[in-house]
């Protein structure tokens, strides 16, 4: 059982839970559910188990619901691979770009930060 709970985004199509929910400052804590307008990123961890799921169908959700940003991270042959989307017109999600465990880069969205997958545990 994960002793941490997770925020869930209520979605226009139903609540979703991703795996990591990132807030955007003056976001109220309320609880275990946020409004989509609060929400600057989620990330989808993605396992054998959730591929189709994070892939196809929680992008198209998270796009209805307007979330600016959409990571992706996969099992790379050599270490963790970050797919980075932004939304566009609120109605799907560019590729900013990707990040793998060889490659580590500064990026601005949502906020300037340095990703760097070969320091993430394998």
């Amino acid at each position: 059982m994960d002793d941490h709970p997770r925020a869930g985004v209520r979605a226009p199509s139903g609540n979703l839970i991703p795996d990591i929910s990132v807030l955007k400052p003056g976001a109220p804590p309320d609880g275990m559910w946020a409004d989509p307008a609060y929400v600057a990123l989620v990330v989808e961890v993605e396992s054998p188990n959730s591929r189709r799921h994070d892939r196809f169908a929680k992008p198209a959700l998270y796009a209805e619901a307007g979330i600016p940003y959409y990571w992706r991270v996969e099992r790379g042959d050599f270490g963790p691979v970050v797919y980075r989307y932004e939304l566009v017109k609120e109605v799907h999600y560019n590729l900013l770009g990707t990040v793998g465990p060889d490659d580590p880069v500064e990026v601005t969205e949502p906020w300037p930060m340095r990703l760097d997958p070969s320091a993430w545990p394998r």
